[in-house]
Formats: structure tokens, sequence, C-alpha cells
């Protein structure tokens, strides 16, 4: 008799749904059975369904399920996205290093940046000393505007970006004529400053500031002025980041402006332009009536003023502003009566004035004046004050011996020491009314106006006698040149070296251009000999004269070729200390 089918699906679901204790036979049992009845690992027959949820009689491994017919369920998938707990350690311990690491690497980058600005502002202020008195800040701009003033230290343009300079100087200014900041006790000339159309507005009094302080502000000042001469036409805009050159900019003297490059900005529209800096008229007249600064500083200002003026090719202000420099410098004169020290009407200077009344301010004055007579075509007006001045520096006293400095200590202590210490501002520059002494690095200057009286002499002599008379000088200026070279104080001096090397060269090229006349003439000369038959008669009848002829032109021509084997010689030289000098200042890393 068959069993009954729900006693059947009972027991079967008792056996796979608990563990059955009846024993497995081998026999045929008469019913045919699932070969996964007994496992069923990888689906739920449809007996199993009425199976709890929540007592699995097997592990489900999903990857047993069939693709597509299996769903994780909330349990699964809070398990497949829960973190043991060696995972979250491992998680804690990896934040906690990375963000250990990430502080320290952090800091140590901070501090070496601090380190290396701080090493850098150090070198910075060693090269270009600040007034301590200034703040921080004020220090900072004045190193900066100094710092790219350097060509080298600009790599992208390879020359000093004066918009940069312009900018920084600018800061610097505003700060030191603020009261509130650095300009503290700044009075006003007079009780008001007066205005200039179209230039500014005047200086001030800086009888309350200490000479430091005013050194620093002339500095400030003719740095501005020297980057305005050389951002004449430049624009910008109210922001200033970003500059544009004359020849991008329409203007009527530019009506067909170039285009700028791609990686450049267009050039902004006509209402956004400003100038990229004021004129330079500004600053230089800003110094010279400044009640306070040195009369070294404000003739230093005039004859700035005087030789842009000239570049400009105004002539007459150029020669106005000359005589102005020369009357600042007339001022400072230890005498009240200074007509017995220069004519006012030639500014000869009289060979009878007391050697103590005669001060550098003056000779150098006088010598700029000379000099742009003589570049204007006015010989005759310069070279009187040539020769005069030549006089005053030969005859002055010399310059007695100084004394021995302290040797700077070398050591790694004393390296260390004046590390710490923050260094003296320099002593300042002399006031220029002192007595003139002959030193031994003003031999260059002598050099040069022997040289000016050399060639002024030739220039304006009618006869072979003249000509021989300015041959003479020049050739004097090329020996004093060269014998000042090997002075020692000049030697270890480059850049005086290079200035003693700069007259040797004027000399040598005077000469040779010189030498090139005389060689003509004297080959005319001896052509006009052989055209005319009288005198080829005359000549036939001394045959000496033939002969002098052909030696005068050789003996010049002679010592034509060798004036120029010595400044081919000499311009060779400078050149490759010139190419050595580069190649030590683009070998280091910044250049002081």
């Amino acid at each position: 008799m068959r069993p009954s089918t729900s006693n059947t699906g009972a027991r079967g679901a008792l056996g796979v749904a608990g563990r059955s204790i009846r024993p497995r036979t081998h026999g045929y049992s008469g019913e045919r059975q699932h070969p996964c009845a007994r496992q069923p690992f990888s689906h739920r027959p449809p007996r199993l369904l009425l199976a709890s949820h929540r007592s699995s009689p097997r592990p489900q491994l999903p990857f047993l399920y069939p693709s597509g017919a299996y769903h994780l369920s909330n349990t699964q998938l809070a398990r497949l996205f829960s973190i043991s707990a060696n995972q979250k350690k491992f998680i804690r311990e990896t934040a906690r290093e990375s963000v250990k690491w990430t502080l320290i690497i952090f800091f140590a980058t901070s501090c070496f940046s601090i380190a290396s600005l701080g090493v850098l502002s150090e070198r910075q202020e060693r090269a270009f000393p600040s007034p301590h008195e200034w703040s921080l800040l004020t220090r900072f701009r004045f190193r900066r505007g100094k710092w790219w003033q350097v060509p080298e230290n600009n790599e992208e343009e390879g020359f000093p970006n004066w918009a940069r300079v312009y900018d920084e100087l600018q800061r610097a200014l505003s700060r030191l004529e603020d009261p509130a900041k650095d300009g503290a006790g700044l009075r006003e000339p007079d009780g008001r400053r007066l205005l200039v159309p179209g230039v500014g507005q005047t200086g001030f009094d800086l009888d309350a500031k200490s000479g430091e302080w005013r050194q620093g502000y002339y500095e400030v000042l003719m740095g501005m002025a020297t980057a305005a001469e050389r951002l004449e036409g430049w624009v910008t805009t109210k922001s200033r980041r970003y500059v544009w050159a004359p020849e991008f900019v329409p203007s009527p003297t530019n009506p067909r402006p170039k285009a700028t490059l791609p990686s450049q900005l267009p050039i902004p529209d006509e209402e956004h332009r400003i100038p990229a800096a004021d004129v330079p008229e500004t600053f230089y007249l800003k110094i010279i009536t400044t009640h306070g600064f040195t009369t070294h500083q404000r003739m230093t200002a005039a004859l700035a003023y005087a030789d842009w003026l000239a570049f400009k090719q105004l002539p007459d202000s150029a020669e106005e502003m000359y005589r102005w420099a020369l009357d600042i410098a007339v001022s400072g004169l230890p005498t009240p009566q200074p007509d017995t020290v220069i004519n006012p009407d030639t500014q000869v200077l009289s060979a009878t004035a007391p050697r103590e009344h005669l001060t550098p301010n003056l000779v150098y004055a006088a010598t700029n004046l000379a000099t742009f007579h003589a570049s204007q075509g006015n010989l005759t007006v310069a070279l009187p004050i040539l020769v005069s001045l030549l006089r005053a520096r030969l005859d002055a006293d010399p310059v007695p011996p100084k004394p021995i400095s302290k040797p700077t200590d070398s050591s790694f202590i004393g390296t260390i020491t004046s590390l710490l210490h923050e260094p003296e501002y320099p002593p300042l520059p002399p006031t220029g009314d002192e007595v003139l002494l002959r030193r031994p690095e003003d031999r260059c200057e002598e050099a040069a106006l022997k040289s000016y009286i050399g060639e002024i002499l030739f220039a304006v002599a009618d006869s072979p006698a003249g000509r021989t008379q300015g041959l003479s000088w020049v050739r004097d200026a090329v020996s004093t040149a060269k014998t000042a070279q090997s002075i020692p104080i000049i030697q270890s001096d480059s850049p005086l070296r290079k200035k003693c090397e700069s007259c040797e060269e004027v000399g040598l090229e005077a000469w040779g251009k010189i030498m090139t006349y005389l060689v003509a003439d004297a080959r005319q000369r001896k052509a006009n000999v052989e055209e005319s038959r009288l005198r080829r008669l005359w000549w036939t009848l001394w045959p000496g004269a033939i002969q002098a002829l052909d030696k005068d032109v050789e003996d010049k021509e002679g010592e034509e070729e060798g004036v120029v084997m010595r400044l081919n010689k000499l311009r060779a030289k400078m050149l490759k200390e010139e190419y050595e000098e580069m190649d030590r200042k683009y070998a280091r890393t910044f250049v002081f």
C-alpha cells in the first residue's frame, strides 16, 4: 500500500530541514530522488519555501547562485559593506600616520621656506643696505626694488624689469611720505609745498630726519627717476599687473602699432590706459627742491635731469639745467665770494683761487658743463673750462694715507656671529663740499680731461703745429690711463679698472682717428708734389725732400697701424673680461 503524499512530504521536509538519524540504505527505495535534494547549495526547491529564513540549514555561497537568479538581501548588503575590526584598526592607523607625516612635511617645508627667505633677505640687506629706523615692510620693498635692478636676477627678461622696480619703489615711497608710517616728522618748507603743473609737488623739509633716513629716501627717489626714464611711453591699467611697450600703444607718433603676441594680453582701451610711470622731472625736481639733502645729492639729481634733457634733444633746457647744477655746487663753496673761485660768465676756474676753496662738487659740475659744450660744438667755450679743471686737479694736495682698517674675521665663528648681528649701515657719502684732494683713483679723470683737450686742440688747429700739440695731448692721455691701471688701489677695484680701460680705449680711438687724418694729409701732400711740374722739378733737384715725404708717410702709417693694433688688443681684453664676469654671474643663483 502506497504511503500518503502528505506524510511523505512532511518526512521529506524533515529530512531536508533537519538531519535524519535513519541509517542510509543502499537499496532501491522505490521512489526517484532528485540528485540535489540533499544538498541544495545553489537554489531552493519549492518544498523548502516553508522553511524559516532565519535558520538557514546550509551556508548560501553567492558564487554558486545562477547569474540573474539571486538578489542580495539587506543583511548580505550590510555584511558586504561592513568593516571588520582589523580593517578599522588599519584605517585608523593609516589615517593617523598620514596626518602626522603631512603635518611634519608641511612644517618642515614651511620652516625651510621661511629660513630661505630670511637668508635671501639677509643677503639683500648686506648688498643693498636700508636704514634701520625704517619699518620692516618698507625695507623689504626697498630691497626688492634694488634687487630687480640687477639684470642677472631677471631670468625671464635678461634685463632689469623697470616696471617691477618702479612698483616696488613706489610702494616704499608711499610709506616714507606717510606721516602715519615712516614719514613722521616730515614738514612742508615754509608751511606749504608748491605744485608745478605737469611735474608735481616740490620736496619736503627733512631736518627732523637722520642722515641714514635721508640717504635711503634719496636712493628711492633716484631709483624711481631712473625707472621712469626707461618707462617713458609705457602704459598700464589701474591694477598695474601688466604693462605694454610704446610700440604696441596707438598714438599720434605711432599710428600703426604692433599687434601683441597670442600669449600676451591685448592692449586695453584708451579710457582704461594710464602711464606706467610719472615723468622723470617729478622725482628730479623733488630732490632738487627738498630741504635737507646734501649739496652732492641735489647736484647729482640736477646733472641727471640735464643728461635726460640732452638725451631728449632739448639742448637749451639741458644747458640751463647744467648751469643750475653748477650753481648748486657754487652754493656749497666755503667762501662768501664765489667769484674769486669761478668766473660766473665763462665758468672758468680761477688760477689764483686758494686750494681750500675748490671742492669736488665744483669740479664735477664744471666738467659736465664743459663736456656738454664740447658735444654741442662750442669748442671755444669748453676748452678754457677743461684746461682750468685739469690745472685744479694737478695742483690739488695729495690725499693723506688712509688708516689701516681692521680685517674682517673670516673664521667660522666670526661668520656665524656676523650673521646673527644686523649689519651696520654703511658710512654716509661725503657732501662734496670738502677740499679737493688728488687721489690715486682720480687719475682716470685726469686722462679723460687730457683726451678732451687734445681732441679740441686738434679740431680747432689751423696749422701743423696746432695739430701736433693736440696729438701730444692725446698720447699723454693714453699714457696716463695706462699708468693708472697699474696702481694697486685701481687694480683691486673692478669698476675703477674698467673705467681706466674705457679711458684708454677712448684715447686710443681718438689717437687712431687723428693718425688717419694725418696719413691722408701726408699722402695728399706727396700727391700734390708729384702732380705739379714746378714742384716736381724742385724736388728732383733736391732728392732728399722726396725721401723725406716718403718717410713721413711711412712713419704715420706705421703709427696708425700700431694704434689700431693696441686698440684691438685692448678691446679683445675688455670683451674677454666681460664674458668671464658674465659667466661668473650667471653661474650663481642670485647676483648681488
